[in-house]
């Protein structure tokens, strides 16, 4: 086929795709339309493989379409109201608290100290009688475009926008790592990275654009170890899952650079510690309470429960006399305790494998990362797919198109046979994939 061919049908592709967005745009609230909603989003995915196929088979790299594209994806489907899921009402409402002069970690939503700030969207917060778990980045967000005058549509354009800055950055990472560019096509028109970022509203995308700036720093350019530093200490603070390239990074990171990253760290958080709380309440909730479609973490705690661990325990507990022990005893927090051990002995040991490059690394510590978190929301694999595209790792990629099922049991947990076959299909491929790349303790390849 040649080239003038394949720019349209890339081109094609692109308003097939467009008008899909429209489609669910325009079709109410999704929550109780699931079946409606997989379905556009494997067809969306079907266009994004078919796009990246022609991409890939042209001896013109068509990039201005699949940017172009990008972009009005992302601005179509923050068109109509929140996808499925209400995190966006909590983002508004701790912008308008900020905005009005409160701490965001001082009151819960339900708190008295904050009825004046109500209005007709306060009742769809999630949880209100929890306090926020969003650190200080993205507080300073939300701040931002509360004082601007955004409303729910307008967070969702900016965090859409943010988004379409992390496909820029990953192309950014793509050519300073020496990968195809063409790559970007599977992060750019993933239908995952956008309808849960200008589509839902998470605010993922501000934590993520500065890790993939901060990986392509560290991957490519030995004099800027100082930016990557203070990349990643934004993006830690915008959401705490990115802590989890620190080894990693400090190995490879002189000593300024550990002195931007600490200096940057401090001066997000002081703000927020000189006049109240540094973190909110809500997060250890968060992580003491939340449980939904996990998968090692349920597994193991469902073994602790089959062997009665707790009961098995209670004696020698009695025998030792320390009461204090008895919360850490039973299956639940065994379970928790034994998945913390096995994502720190992970992040180290790919951290410590020398020729392992920082892109690779970052996907193989957020993807087994997530495969050991008690709670795991379809918006959790973004932060995974832009170095699966930048690696052109099919598992990671199809994981990020199966993890939608979990919208199957949206009125509760995902129930263990669409669990099994939302990781089972991609984790096919990903096992084989670790032993291969990582096994041989080599560079990955472009």
């Amino acid at each position: 086929m040649s080239d003038r061919n394949n720019s349209k049908s890339l081109i094609i592709l692109a308003g097939i795709s467009t008008g899909l967005y429209l489609l669910v745009a325009t079709a109410g609230d999704l929550r109780n339309r699931q079946l409606f909603y997989l379905a556009v989003f494997a067809a969306l995915s079907v266009c994004m493989l078919a796009g990246y196929r022609l991409l890939s088979r042209s001896s013109r790299k068509w990039t201005w379409v699949v940017l172009a594209a990008a972009l009005l994806f992302r601005i179509v489907a923050a068109a109509g109201g929140p996808a499925m899921s209400d995190d966006i009402y909590r983002y508004v409402w701790d912008g308008r608290v900020q905005a009005a002069g409160h701490h965001p970690y001082s009151y819960p939503p339900d708190g008295e100290e904050l009825e004046s700030l109500r209005d007709e969207d306060w009742g769809r917060i999630n949880h209100p009688t929890i306090g926020t778990i969003y650190p200080p980045l993205s507080q300073m967000l939300f701040r931002a475009l509360a004082t601007a005058g955004a409303g729910v549509r307008g967070f969702r354009i900016a965090l859409g926008l943010l988004d379409f800055g992390v496909v820029l950055a990953l192309l950014f990472l793509l050519k300073r790592t020496g990968r195809p560019p063409d790559r970007v096509l599977l992060y750019a028109w993933n239908p995952l990275a956008v309808m849960e970022s200008s589509g839902s509203g998470h605010v993922e995308p501000l934590g993520i654009v500065l890790l993939v700036l901060s990986v392509a720093w560290l991957a490519s350019d030995r004099q800027a170890p100082m930016r990557s530093a203070a990349a990643l200490a934004g993006s830690i603070h915008a959401k705490l899952f990115s802590a989890a390239l620190l080894p990693g990074h400090l190995r490879r990171m002189n000593l300024p650079a550990v002195l931007v990253l600490a200096a940057v760290l401090l001066a997000l958080a002081l703000p927020f510690a000189i006049s109240g709380p540094v973190t909110g309440e809500g997060l250890y909730r968060y992580a003491e309470q939340w449980e939904r479609n996990g998968l090692i973490y349920p597994a193991i705690r469902l073994c602790g429960e089959a062997l009665d661990t707790g009961n098995r325990l209670k004696p020698l507990v009695d025998s030792l006399g320390v009461e204090r022990l008895y919360r850490w005893i039973w299956p639940r927090e065994l379970a928790k305790v034994a998945v913390l051990l096995l994502a720190g002995m992970w992040i180290l040991w790919l951290a410590f494998r020398a020729r392992l490059d920082p892109v690779s690394e970052a996907m193989w510590v957020l993807g087994g990362l997530t495969l050991l978190l008690p709670t795991v929301h379809p918006w959790y694999l973004l932060w995974v797919l832009p170095f699966a595209a930048a690696c052109c790792s099919p598992g990671w990629i199809l994981l990020g198109g199966m993890i939608s099922l979990s919208y199957w049991g949206a009125g509760g947990d995902v129930i263990w046979p669409v669990r099994i076959l939302e990781y089972g299909v991609p984790l096919v491929l990903i096992v084989p994939e670790a032993f291969k790349r990582l096994g041989r303790s080599a560079s990955m390849e472009p």
